[in-house]
């Protein structure tokens, strides 16, 4: 079994006025158990020209697309106003155990459109979920028998009869 108890991602980040903020903190616990999955905690605002960045940067993740697609469209709907926190809480890490807050920066204090809080919380957690996919993905790679025996003849490693390393 592979997982991390710690932030996969964390950094402090100091900025020039002599403050501070943290990059984004992704846990994750899998592969093949109940309770398995990723989580992350964020902030969440709309920025222009996302979905477009994004399709330049992963052209061919559809999922991802799909996940910014939803974002934009109840942004535009709220007038790109939207705000979002994602907390983890808990012993587990999958999607359910992130609590997301949506609030609406309006200065003249409208209230989000119908559907706008689920809209912005599905959207976070199909991207907890598309992590997770991603680091399954790569795991199942990593312990490949193609990725095994490329490690082992790129490290010249030997064994014994027995299995175990030799040297």
């Amino acid at each position: 079994m592979a997982y991390s108890r710690e932030p996969y991602a964390i950094a402090l980040i100091r900025l020039h006025g002599g403050g501070s903020r943290q990059e984004l903190c992704i846990w994750f616990r899998g592969f093949w158990s109940q309770g398995d999955g990723a989580c992350f905690e964020a902030h969440y605002r709309y920025r222009k020209g996302a979905p477009k960045a994004l399709r330049d940067y992963a052209p061919h993740d559809e999922a991802l697309h799909r996940i910014a697609d939803a974002l934009q469209v109840v942004q535009r709907r709220n007038f790109f106003q939207l705000r979002a926190e994602a907390t983890h809480g808990g012993r587990y890490y999958h999607e359910y155990c992130m609590s997301i807050s949506v609030d609406r920066d309006s200065p003249t204090w409208q209230p989000m459109t119908d559907g706008a809080e689920e809209a912005v919380t599905e959207a976070l957690r199909d991207l907890a979920r598309w992590l997770y996919r991603q680091l399954e993905r790569e795991y199942e790679h990593l312990t490949s028998d193609e990725a095994i025996d490329e490690s082992i003849a790129a490290n010249d490693y030997t064994f014994t009869e027995a299995g175990c390393r030799f040297g």
